[in-house]
């Protein structure tokens, strides 16, 4: 099935078609067949049609993932609708942020978000919400399919940290999701059987293989709750009680669970995969992995949120030498073409570090409703070629075989846990709170190689003298959980640099040597 022009929704119907009596969504409450899966996302497409739902009209997704949340991400596509995920957990106006730039939307809230639905409500402006769809509201309507729809534009907007001290929404087109989902059931052989984790938010771009390429491929998706991921121990127990064959997840989990040792030696015999992605595993752990499941193939997967789910990988064939420094980021899937430019917008040599440019199938074609950061961040190269790049801010280098190598960040973003972070706008969010005169945002590396811990130096306002742990309570009513600073620091002036700006480098190594002493 080709992927040019096809919509989301009709590659899973199509599978619900051939075998609705197969089993498609498990969550910890029940197991949905696919004709079951069809006929509630009909519901409740046929009832946001009801409301007011237009083709392209943004519906803001409030309910915990289950099957019930996929149904009704289906039910919005079916409807013609945009689907922006929200994540229930964050601070209300953060919630209220995302909300407002999707102004006017529609609201789809399950029961157990109607709180959370309510003060979002209250937050933002009058008229932004254009209506509310308590999910069951919709047991009543009509469980047949609505008019199918022409070949889609947007699918979905994700929303990502944003450096203007707001999130920011990545556009993305079916075809983006369509594009990658459909080379990589054929080239990771996904078929029907299979058991596909989705441990992943339903706000990460990378949860849409886990959902379209398991529906897809007619493979059963389970799905990992909240209470499941707490512990390393309730991971490898998902794992095993579910008999997943494939699962895609994030370096911290796989270091987290072998700090605990809780994989022993040929441990989830069915596992075939393990994809993880979205910041760096270190080689000690990887080797850990490698060593208790030997029957498992390994792939490091590469991708900003702009490119769509996944721009390159790499499958190791055997365990890193004991002289390399990390696992390479591969080559890029068919239809994604990678760049390396220096600083003068030249190609790099082979083995020379530069900026990482993306390019081909899955691009964004915007940033939601902002036409300034989208001329900033995606350039044509070479002038007047009319090929549209995007600036990813990573550093990399190209090595003699073709293959790609990361080299960390040329600007003040990170990934944390899996996130993506921008310290300009945990700055921002700072720099708001009472009692401060001078703010300055760092990061420095974890220990255990977890990624990255944030830590912020402050000024007290004269007068002032607020503790670390009131300004975190605060803090957390504007941010969620993984952008608040881990590490704080009083300080009585704030290191500058010579243009008269805050040396970053200069507050990082305070932070070091605090560490280290």
């Amino acid at each position: 099935m080709t992927a040019i022009g096809q919509r989301l929704e009709r590659l899973v119907s199509a599978r619900a078609e051939r075998r609705p009596d197969d089993c498609a969504v498990v969550d910890e409450a029940e197991r949905l067949s696919f004709g079951d899966l069809e006929r509630r996302s009909n519901r409740v497409a046929n009832t946001l049609i009801a409301r007011g739902l237009r083709p392209e009209g943004r519906v803001c997704v409030l309910v915990p993932k289950s099957a019930t949340a996929i149904a009704g991400i289906l039910g919005v596509l079916k409807a013609g609708g945009v689907c922006v995920p929200l994540d229930a957990t964050s601070p209300t106006l953060r919630l209220a942020s995302v909300v407002e730039q999707c102004s006017p939307c529609l609201l789809l809230v399950a029961p157990e978000c109607a709180a959370v639905a309510e003060r979002i409500t209250d937050a933002v402006a009058p008229g932004t919400i254009s209506g509310v769809l308590r999910l069951g509201e919709e047991e009543s309507a009509a469980d047949t399919a609505p008019a199918p729809l022409p070949n889609g534009d947007s699918a979905y907007i994700l929303f990502t940290s944003g450096s203007a001290g707001r999130p920011k929404g990545v556009s993305i087109t079916h075809s983006n999701v369509a594009h990658f989902v459909t080379w990589a059931n054929g080239h990771f052989g996904l078929r029907p059987g299979d058991r596909i984790s989705c441990q992943l938010p339903l706000h990460f771009d990378g949860s849409l293989w886990d959902v379209f390429g398991a529906l897809s491929a007619g493979a059963e998706l389970h799905l990992v709750s909240g209470r499941r991921n707490l512990l390393p121990s309730t991971v490898a127990d998902f794992i095993r009680e579910s008999r997943l064959t494939q699962w895609l997840t994030v370096p911290s989990v796989l270091t987290s669970m072998a700090a605990r040792d809780v994989v022993a030696d040929g441990d989830f015999p069915e596992l075939r995969r393990i994809f993880w992605g979205g910041d760096v595993l270190s080689l000690p752990v990887l080797r850990y992995w490698m060593a208790r499941l030997p029957n498992v193939r390994f792939t490091n997967m590469y991708g900003p949120t702009e490119t769509t789910i996944v721009a390159s990988c790499h499958t190791l064939r055997s365990a890193p030498d004991e002289d390399a420094t990390a696992v390479p980021i591969g080559r890029p899937v068919p239809g994604k073409h990678f760049q390396v430019l220096d600083k003068d917008m030249r190609p790099a040599q082979p083995g020379e570090v530069g900026d990482l440019h993306i390019s081909g199938a899955g691009l964004t074609p915007a940033y939601w409703r902002d036409p300034a950061l989208t001329a900033k961040s995606f350039v044509e190269w070479p002038s007047g070629s009319g090929r549209r790049w995007y600036r990813t801010g990573d550093l990399a280098r190209q090595d003699g075989r073709g293959v790609f190598h990361f080299h960390g960040r040329a600007d003040r973003q990170i990934k944390s846990s899996g996130h993506r972070i921008e310290l300009d706008e945990v700055a921002a969010a700072l720099r708001e709170l009472p009692g401060l005169k001078d703010t300055a945002v760092v990061s420095v590396p974890a220990p255990g190689a977890e990624g990255n811990r944030i830590c912020a130096a402050y000024v007290p306002a004269p007068g002032s003298a607020p503790e670390p742990a009131q300004l975190r309570t605060l803090l957390a009513a504007k941010l969620p959980q993984y952008m608040l600073p881990s590490q704080w620091r009083a300080c009585e002036s704030l290191p500058m640099n010579a243009n008269g700006k805050i040396d970053h480098l200069a507050v990082r190594r305070m932070f070091l040597d605090e560490r280290t002493g």
